[in-house]
């Protein structure tokens, strides 16, 4: 990978690319419009990746894409929510009404709702998700297959991968710029669906990466990136064959999206005489809007060899340090203007963020005043809903004083006046395309259980073979193919074994994954296991006729997303790990025109990131709640796991599903993988013990 920030080689000059910005709620929408946005991505009240955003309603909708067309700009909605079985004909109504409202794109995630979408919406565009995780040319291949016009890029990328990504996509491209990071690669993060259910793929983050963590003796955000900022890059972003320049932040108020999008649609329109002239009110601008320090992220090279961020917790523009006067009040010496209405955050405790409260009083000498500035000493009044004010650091989230001036707009007022007029609209009653769910009441538990066990080398065979495996699955790693060939004799007549690709895999391995698989296809081997969906177009140019099955990590929720994987080409699809027992009963009661595997046992890896905090020592990293995390490696990334192993073994008295092909047992990471298998199969035996947590399935996944 490049570590340089230019852009290598010369280019013909580029359409400009749109500036497209979010807009959780109606002020952030006409923030966007005011400041000059090209596009706005929006979401609905359900199956939209930001829960906690403000979001719209179907009425609303219609009046904001009117309102938007009306003055040219287009709207995106994201449907980015990974999609449970027992959700799918809501959401196929909901995805109806909307398409009638003529939306520019649908911004997707789910494979099934992709599919749906492409059957009954033709007129509206789709636009693969971050989500995705399509962060090489093969990925960007398979989502043009599954009928995606467009993809938005994972923040994980170097600039040059980006140009190179760009110049070769066989769909259109979009890149963020600007907005907060997250420390596990887009997609790939369960940390906060292990801890409490709340899936960060359906929109529920609760933030773990966030939090205050011990290892060794020391305290630290190690997993808490700064933000994101590519001001400083635009310049050669331009010069590539880019859709659109995206502002992270539904989550975000007015202000912030006022700022960065006036400040991007100055970088963007600048003459080249003029650059350097915008590049400095750009830079004001994004200093003054609140988040996190920002710095380039991933853009500027390798994250293995350096240290891209500053580690933070608290989100907002810093306004000083506050001194309790009495239970509700405090004075402070201002370090930015402050403002009744403006949403505040008191962060008493590092690592600790306070509950946010709107400013609705404030003193400064004895007279109360409506605003004051920086340099200001003031005295503030916190509700007594937040508690005895603590000494600590203040921090403004948003401006409600904005807030309150883009809300009393033209255009939110004739979004309103619309949404009245809406009011009848809704889900559409019509029929959905898939019938009711054949019952099966067939349970695993008492039947033949093939077993795939997943290990770390080939030296664990020997011991696993007294379990009577039906597969065994491999990394892929030329010491695991060399071990293995050297005692292929030693393990006659047992021969299935299964190599696991890993999840990601950039240039520094991607050559030499690929030789180590075509020596492997050589000699015979058939069987793949495959955790990203650019791995199916990888495997398909090497040789056809190879029998894909994928892991947990592809998300299958719904029956229509392990229907589209099937017609890729795979042989088997595992059911996501996050489900729940409900979710999980009506997945074994659909049908499935491939074969079905279940992840038993395991320690997954709960983030999965392309950077590794060097402030890292060995040793466990210890959550404010006493959970106890490790970190590891697999393939190009950088994992961390819980000590808690997952044992689902309600899957064992839950209905077998159609086509089921067997049972992962993921060894990886045992210290002792025999001792392991053992434990495991006298459980499933039994069906009774609990070598592990049961994740969602009895608490539920939301």
């Amino acid at each position: 990978m490049a570590d340089d920030k230019t852009i290598r080689g010369n280019f013909p000059p580029q359409k400009v690319p749109e500036i497209l910005a979010p807009a959780g709620g109606p002020a952030s929408w006409a923030a966007a419009l005011s400041a000059g946005a090209d596009a706005v991505y929006v979401g609905l009240d359900n199956f939209s990746a930001r829960t906690y955003a403000e979001n719209f309603s179907l009425p609303e909708l219609k009046g904001l894409v009117e309102e938007s067309h009306r003055v040219g700009v287009k709207v995106y909605l994201a449907f980015n929510a990974l999609i449970k079985e027992a959700e799918l004909a809501k959401v196929f109504r909901t995805m109806m009404a909307a398409a009638e409202m003529n939306p520019d794109a649908f911004i997707i995630q789910d494979l099934g709702l992709a599919k749906l979408a492409l059957q009954h919406s033709r007129h509206v565009a789709l636009h693969a998700s971050t989500l995705t995780a399509a962060y090489n040319l093969d990925g960007l291949t398979t989502l043009k297959k599954c009928g995606f016009s467009r993809v938005v890029l994972p923040r994980e990328l170097s600039i040059n991968e980006i140009a190179d990504l760009s110049i070769k996509s066989p769909i259109e491209v979009e890149v963020f710029i600007q907005g907060a990071l997250c420390f596990s690669f887009s997609g790939l993060c369960l940390m906060s669906s292990f801890l409490g259910g709340r899936s960060a793929l359906r929109g529920g983050c609760t933030q773990p990466c966030r939090r205050l963590y011990q290892n060794a003796s020391r305290l630290g955000n190690f997993f808490s990136p700064s933000d994101f900022m590519a001001a400083t890059f635009i310049k050669d972003l331009k010069k590539l064959p880019i859709s659109a320049f995206k502002i992270e932040g539904r989550m975000k108020g007015p202000d912030y999206v006022s700022r960065a999008v006036s400040a991007y649609r100055l970088l963007v329109d600048a003459k080249e005489d003029k650059y350097e002239d915008a590049l400095h009110q750009a830079l004001e601008l994004l200093s003054d809007m609140p988040g996190r320090p920002a710095g380039p992220g991933f853009l500027i090279g390798d994250p293995f060899s350096q240290s891209l961020w500053r580690q933070t917790t608290q989100s907002g523009l810093k306004l000083g340090y506050l001194t309790p006067t009495e239970p509700q009040k405090g004075y402070l010496t201002l370090s930015a203007p402050l403002r009744l209405l403006d949403r505040l955050r008191l962060v008493s405790k590092p690592g600790h963020e306070g509950k946010a409260f709107k400013l609705k009083r404030m003193w400064l000498g004895d007279n109360e005043v409506d605003g004051a500035e920086e340099g200001d000493t003031v005295v503030i009044e916190i509700s007594e809903s937040i508690g005895a004010i603590q000494e600590g650091i203040l921090y403004k989230t948003s401006s409600g004083s904005l807030e309150k001036e883009f809300l009393a707009s033209a255009p939110v007022k004739r979004l309103k006046s619309m949404a009245g007029a809406n009011q009848h609209l809704g889900e559409q009653n019509i029929p959905t395309p898939f019938g009711d769910a054949p019952k099966s009441k067939a349970a695993i538990v008492g039947q033949s259980h093939p077993l795939w066990f997943w290990l770390d080398r080939v030296d664990d065979i020997q011991e696993m073979l007294k379990f009577r495996p039906k597969k065994i699955i491999l990394p892929l790693t030329s010491e695991n193919s060399k071990e293995l060939a050297k005692h292929k004799k030693r393990f006659s007549p047992f021969t299935d074994f299964v190599w696991s690709l890993p999840p990601i895999s950039f240039h520094r391995s991607s050559e030499k994954i690929r030789k180590e698989t075509i020596k492997l296809i050589d000699a015979g081997v058939r069987d793949f296991i495959i955790s990203n969906i650019g791995q199916i177009a990888f495997l398909e140019r090497l040789r056809t006729g190879l029998r894909l099955y994928g892991d947990h990590r592809l998300s299958v929720l719904n029956h229509l997303s392990g229907q589209c994987l099937y017609e890729m080409g795979l042989t088997g699809v595992t059911f996501s790990i996050e489900c729940d027992q409900e979710s999980f009963i009506r997945l074994s009661q659909a049908h499935f025109s491939g074969g079905v595997l279940l992840y038993l046992y395991g320690r997954p890896a709960l983030f999965t990131s392309r950077y590794r905090p060097p402030s890292l020592k060995r040793g466990p990293i210890t959550s404010p709640h006493g959970e106890k995390l490790w970190a590891a490696e697999e393939g190009d990334a950088f994992i961390v796991q819980s000590d808690r192993r997952i044992f689902l073994g309600g899957l064992l008295k839950s209905p077998k599903p159609q086509g089921f092909l067997g049972l992962i047992i993921d060894l990886r990471y045992e210290p002792n993988a025999a001792e392991a298998a053992r434990r495991v199969k006298k459980a499933i035996d039994q069906g009774r013990g609990s070598p592990g947590m049961s994740f969602n399935f009895k608490r539920g996944l939301q």
